[in-house]
């Protein structure tokens, strides 16, 4: 008795298929659970610091310098005699350009959180915060 074609290429090959696809899943390494999103901030005036583990590399997500929350919830102001309002819609352009450039690629990176680093002071008569997310990637090319 022949078996026609058609019901050959479905489950003839199926075994085949099954078999490759294992020895793929078993043979790639698995990076998933060890990418995880880490945020570090630091105030105006500190140093923010970024520390990856060995054999891995920071890849920054995003980046904020400048302020978006009341400053008693984060970074609270040194002058506690100030009558000028903050401002909450402050925000450097060139915050994620700066993290990359100190940090991408890098086991660890630190970055001075002054506003001459963030180019033209956003709001000179607040104070500020920066705020990087990022992952720490295994190996350089390998993407998370």
């Amino acid at each position: 008795m022949t078996v026609p074609w058609s019901f050959c290429r479905s489950f003839c090959l199926l075994p085949l298929l099954l078999a490759l696809k294992i020895h793929t899943a078993h043979t790639a390494p698995d990076f998933s659970s060890k990418c995880f999103n880490h945020t570090a901030h630091a105030c105006e005036g500190d140093m923010l610091i970024i520390e990856c583990p060995s054999r891995t590399s920071v890849a920054v997500l995003s980046a904020f310098y400048g302020r978006r929350v009341p400053n008693q919830h984060l970074c609270p102001s040194a002058n506690t005699n100030t009558t000028v309002e903050e401002d909450t819609a402050c925000t450097s352009p060139i915050a994620i350009e700066v993290s990359k450039a100190t940090c991408q690629d890098r086991r660890s990176c630190h970055i001075p959180v002054l506003s001459p680093v963030f180019g033209q002071d956003p709001c000179p008569l607040t104070s500020k915060y920066l705020l990087v997310s990022y992952k720490c990637r295994p190996g350089r090319p390998l993407r998370c």
